[in-house]
């Protein structure tokens, strides 16, 4: 196999400065490397496959010791990121000239793992509600984490990332940990609340916020914390929710006498399409506070509608729809997570390791996103993550051949070039 990396990547470098994070000079350079060889690195994201990027790097075992013992807290890397992220969208969005309107979208992944693995910590038995029809088993291995992403005007980056551990699974781990060392159950509802307040610190009072979710997080309790900080909901809704009593399923069949509103809603490919609207106020249950509930269908016969909640009276049906589509780019975000940056190729056994891992791909991800946002600033042609990723690898791959071709020229050695640019098989 080539090895594609030489030296680490210069942006990458500079990025990782403007966090101004608390690492020691070899905690700095593990990180470097690993973020560098991830977006790199086209297989299995293992820590050996990893170093096997760079055609010089230490022995992969001193990597596995800075996930596993080395004295650095992932939420350090989180909160940098955090900060960095909010004053990026900021001022970009006042050097456009855009509305001060933030729009933070709250959702949950399941990374799966083998139905065998059973040594790392934060894996176990987990419901993946996204496998439905498509020939998955909802019930698998793997890990859970919740994500708040947050988007100001046409800039967004993931704002904080959480793991989640059933209370059964915390239990487990803490009857082999000592006091000092054991975990705390905290459901999903606090994890997202955690975030919300994180993110309360860091946004500038002017700031409009709407917060969306789906159907799952569309609690009384989280709606209700959502509007004591100023903020509105845009939510989806589950059918058997009453408001004023009724559910709003019934509350379909009472409106029925009453006329449809056409809304066209752009897609994310670019085009449109049209659902029949209807709309009601009134108090939902658990909700002290007026709000409005939207009906949609895609055509008149459709038998399964959608149901939306918004606390902004003023926004209209189609202001809410195209809103509620804010949610769509963390649903990019986890796949670009999974499929191109390996989040669940992790081999680490610790809790602690295995949440360092996830702070490492938070990164990586906001690097990505933010040489997406510079490149389009200066007009380059550099329209998705992928593309960034490709630029990245062809920016590696350059120096690269430039440096054997001059190591071949240098020492008048083939075998010595292909030494030391080229990893001799791995067997099973």
């Amino acid at each position: 196999m080539l090895k594609r990396i030489v030296h680490p990547s210069g942006i990458l470098v500079t990025f990782v400065t403007l966090l101004h994070l608390n690492l020691s000079k070899p905690q700095h350079k593990h990180l470097l490397r690993t973020a560098d060889a991830i977006i790199v690195c086209e297989g299995r994201k293992t820590l050996a496959n990893l170093y096997r990027q760079w055609v010089e790097a230490p022995d992969v075992s001193a990597l596995a010791d800075c996930f596993r013992v080395s004295p650095w807290e992932p939420g350090e890397i989180d909160q940098a990121l955090a900060r960095f992220t909010i004053e990026d969208m900021v001022r970009r969005a006042k050097e456009e000239g855009t509305d001060l309107i933030a729009w933070a979208s709250i959702d949950d992944s399941a990374t799966r793992k083998d139905k065998d693995t059973h040594a790392l910590e934060a894996v176990d038995w987990i419901f993946d509600h996204s496998a439905s029809g498509k020939g998955q088993k909802a019930y698998c291995k793997g890990v859970v984490h919740i994500s708040l992403r947050i988007q100001i005007g046409s800039y967004g980056y993931t704002f904080a990332q959480r793991l989640y551990l059933r209370e059964k699974t915390v239990r487990r781990l803490n009857r082999k940990r000592r006091k000092g060392k054991r975990l705390r159950f905290k459901s999903k509802y606090c994890l997202a609340r955690e975030m919300l307040e994180e993110l309360r610190a860091l946004l500038p009072e002017d700031l409009t916020v709407y917060v969306l979710f789906d159907r799952w997080y569309g609690s009384g309790k989280l709606i209700k914390f959502i509007r004591r900080q100023g903020w509105h909901v845009i939510c989806a809704l589950k059918r058997n929710r009453t408001l004023d009593g009724t559910r709003v399923d019934q509350w379909d069949q009472r409106l029925r006498h009453k006329r449809y509103t056409r809304i066209r809603v752009p897609a994310a490919d670019g085009t449109s399409r049209t659902y029949l609207v209807r709309s009601v106020q009134g108090h939902l249950s658990g909700v002290p506070f007026e709000v409005c509930v939207l009906i949609s269908r895609r055509h008149n016969r459709d038998k399964h509608p959608k149901y939306f909640l918004c606390t902004d009276l003023a926004l209209t049906a189609q202001t809410v729809l195209i809103w509620y589509g804010n949610r769509w780019p963390v649903e990019v975000d986890y796949w670009y997570l999974k499929q191109a940056l390996g989040l669940g190729d992790f081999r680490v056994q610790a809790y602690e390791a295995i949440e360092k891992w996830y702070a490492v791909l938070h990164l990586v991800l906001t690097f990505l996103q933010w040489r997406l946002h510079e490149a389009r600033a200066r007009g380059q042609p550099l329209h998705s993550v992928a593309d960034v990723i490709r630029q990245h690898r062809s920016e590696h791959a350059q120096e690269t051949l430039i440096s054997a071709c001059r190591e071949a020229i240098r020492t008048g050695s083939i075998e010595a070039v292909l030494q030391r640019f080229v990893t001799a098989p791995v067997f099973p």
